[in-house]
């Protein structure tokens, strides 16, 4: 951990209908008000753990005293949608419930998420206000807005998605049918199709040797845009899947990252 960096776990069981496992970064000692983002990991909606962003979230700690969130959420093996975007939700509005203990700012929560974690992400991102995904989950007097997305080469258009054969099985495990039985779902769960004008700005950091192909995050951006919502893209020449989770390009996303959450932030 950076120096002056603490890290602590807040799980809550026998929780029927949703998952909070978390583990938080907060500066040891802190007065002032300050944002939090929320950290969701990817694996294909079906393995991968919260670790995945803890350096992300010690990072922002650290250089701006960001509140970082790293959850769990319950996987495909476990639940199907939309318990894992119900479980994102219900650790934002954790977050919340949480500001006034840890000086909090509510009015600026972002979230991030790489792959299955950046759909989830950008999916939350663009159901702010959306009841019928919020779940059975605790602290259901807070809300789930966010006000901005990081998002780590992400899938957004379920459509787009099955052009290349790459994920069929793991969308078909996610959502609990094919396309063909359950096309309502398949459409629900695209963040391309829900980009608005209310939705927040967005960064896109992708490969472009990414199997999971770099043209869904230029058109996500061409969506915002299109909607007068600011958002940036940056591709990645010669890297392919998860490439940020590797030194050196784990420290060169993070900076990157940081100089988005600096401008929207205004930190």
């Amino acid at each position: 951990l950076p120096e002056g960096v603490e890290q602590h776990e807040h799980i809550e069981e026998n929780l029927n209908d949703a998952q909070l496992d978390v583990t938080y970064f907060t500066r040891t000692n802190t007065t002032e008000l300050r944002p939090a983002i929320v950290f969701i990991h990817g694996g294909s909606w079906k393995h991968g753990d919260k670790k995945q962003f803890y350096r992300q979230a010690a990072y922002l700690a650290a250089k701006h005293n960001i509140f970082g969130v790293c959850i769990e959420y319950r996987l495909s093996g476990v639940a199907k949608f939309p318990a894992a975007l119900e479980d994102c939700k219900c650790a934002i509005r954790w977050t919340r419930s949480v500001a006034e203990k840890f000086q909090i700012d509510t009015n600026r929560i972002g979230i991030c998420g790489g792959s299955a974690g950046a759909h989830l992400s950008a999916l939350a991102a663009t159901t702010n206000g959306v009841d019928a995904y919020e779940g059975k989950g605790p602290y259901q007097s807070f809300s789930s807005r966010v006000h901005l997305a990081i998002l780590y080469n992400g899938h957004f258009d379920m459509n787009d998605q099955l052009k290349d054969h790459v994920q069929d099985q793991d969308m078909y495990d996610f959502f609990g049918g094919h396309p063909w039985e359950i096309p309502e779902i398949y459409g629900a769960a695209s963040p391309f199709i829900r980009v608005c004008k209310d939705t927040p700005p967005m960064l896109f950091l992708h490969g472009d040797q990414d199997h999971y192909p770099h043209r869904q995050s230029i058109s996500m951006g061409e969506r915002l845009t299109h909607y007068g919502v600011y958002s940036e893209v940056e591709i990645y020449i010669g890297k392919g899947h998860a490439w940020f989770n590797r030194e050196p390009d784990n420290q060169t996303t993070t900076e990157r990252m940081t100089e988005f959450v600096e401008k929207i932030f205004k930190l």
